[in-house]
């Protein structure tokens, strides 16, 4: 058995550019990468909206997963668009932009089984979506991220999000922002953080470099699994906290002293989503095998 898992965040159809080529309408998502991750160990219950134009994209994706659909909404107009180019050198995205579509006006709404599920991920999204969220859920462990975006023009919610939830993921510029330290302090922005309402740990994303999992009496670093070739880092982050929590709720386990197994599995599902444009290598791994060994 293992605690069932949910996730609300956006689905999306992405056009991305990097150094190793490009890739046009591939699908993305917060909800979709943290799903795929998540699903290897738990059953997953998926919230967002969808447009026409991506309903079948969205079913071939989770076709042969553990990834319910009920809480996906299909919006009469189209799903939300991203376009990125990823810089190789210092590790960002660059000319971003996103049409909202679907997403405009989507209200998240949790279906009975989503909100009963013992784990949640607020992925990221706005902040205010994010409460709507947390206020349907009874999830005894609650995960949530967040962009500089957000932190920027809502961090007043951004902070409200991070205090109700039981780990915060993000990474360093992002950590830098809600805190006010700078990004080479981030061990003591994350300290400073944990403690705050009912936050016990931060896992401070790193890119190439690893991430690292603060709770307010530990640290915990761990290098990037290591891949042959990076070709497309969109939803690494997503990927990382799907691995995360999927491998605490496949052991049923929320203590501080599973978290660096936890990371060690997000870091694991974080590396099968970079290797390849979009999203089959982290669909073909949860199809193959829900449930990777300990």
């Amino acid at each position: 058995m293992a605690w069932e898992i949910a996730v609300a965040g956006t689905v999306t159809l992405d056009d991305v550019v990097t150094p190793q080529g490009s890739a046009s309408a591939q699908q993305g998502g917060s909800a979709v990468y943290f799903a795929l991750a998540a699903s290897r160990y738990a059953p997953v219950h998926a919230v967002g909206a969808v447009g026409a134009d991506g309903v079948d994209s969205l079913r071939t994706t989770f076709e042969g997963c553990s990834v319910s659909r009920e809480g996906v909404v299909q919006s009469p107009g189209p799903t939300m668009h991203w376009w990125a180019r990823h810089d190789f050198v210092r590790w960002v995205t660059a000319d971003e932009r996103t049409e909202q579509g679907a997403y405009d006006a989507w209200r998240p709404v949790l279906p009975p089984a989503a909100a009963a599920a013992p784990v949640l991920f607020a992925g990221s999204m706005r902040p205010d979506l994010q409460l709507a969220v947390l206020r349907q859920s009874r999830a005894r462990l609650v995960g949530s991220d967040s962009m500089t975006v957000y932190i920027g023009s809502r961090g007043d919610d951004v902070r409200a999000v991070a205090e109700a939830s039981d780990i915060l993921f993000l990474n360093r510029t992002e950590l830098s922002a809600l805190t006010g330290h700078p990004s080479a302090a981030w061990l003591d922005a994350a300290r400073s953080l944990c403690g705050r309402g009912r936050l016990r740990a931060v896992v401070v994303k790193a890119g190439p470099v690893g991430a690292a999992v603060v709770t307010s009496s530990s640290v915990v670093e761990r290098a990037a699994h290591p891949v042959e070739t990076v070709m497309d880092p969109t939803g690494a982050g997503d990927s990382l906290a799907g691995g995360f929590l999927g491998a605490c709720a496949r052991a049923e386990r929320d203590d501080e002293g599973f978290f660096p197994h936890a990371l060690d599995e997000g870091l694991r599902c974080a590396a099968d989503a970079i290797v390849a444009f979009g999203t089959e290598v982290l669909r073909r791994r949860s199809t193959t095998a829900h449930l990777v060994p300990d």
